[in-house]
């Protein structure tokens, strides 16, 4: 096993999609821009719900992380700096292990605070071996429904 590491990174050919981005414009509220750790101000964030539908009732919005389609990985810990008003009120984390066909949800709860900083998340799951991993966000502090990301780090070791 290997020394551990940042496995998020897109220079390692991490890649991420997610099921809503801002008016879909990609470029400036993609997913990708909550794995760049070199620019502090790029954010994924997810458009509002649709008009008359709450955001416990719109279903969860999904953030999947792609480590790349040769690559296992070990993941320790799940960092995530959301945005203060644009925090998801709860998250599930699942693995997959063959390319996103089969999902696990993972034992471990990811409950986030509604504040700015980066938030820290340890993995202690017997089993949390991967190429993929998604996040799935309910309800969000914010009255339309939307969640923003600044950072997105995923930590663990290559297998």
């Amino acid at each position: 096993m290997s020394k551990r590491q940042l496995l998020s990174s897109p220079s390692l050919g991490t890649t991420a999609r997610a099921s809503s981005v801002l008016k879909r414009n990609t470029k400036l509220y993609g997913p990708m821009n909550a794995l760049d750790t070199t620019d502090e101000v790029s954010c994924w964030n997810s458009d509002a719900v649709p008009s008359g539908t709450s955001s416990s009732d719109a279903g969860p919005i999904t953030f999947t992380i792609h480590f790349g389609p040769n690559r296992t990985v070990e993941i320790d810990e799940i960092r995530i700096q959301f945005q203060g008003g644009f925090v998801a009120e709860e998250c599930t984390a699942c693995l997959s292990r063959g390319g996103g066909e089969d999902w696990e949800e993972m034992e471990e709860p990811i409950e986030p605070e509604d504040v700015n900083h980066m938030q820290t998340f340890a993995i202690a799951d017997a089993d949390r071996t991967c190429n993929m991993l998604r996040l799935s966000f309910e309800g969000s502090s914010d009255f339309y429904g939307r969640v923003t990301i600044y950072k997105l780090e995923v930590w663990g070791s290559e297998l």
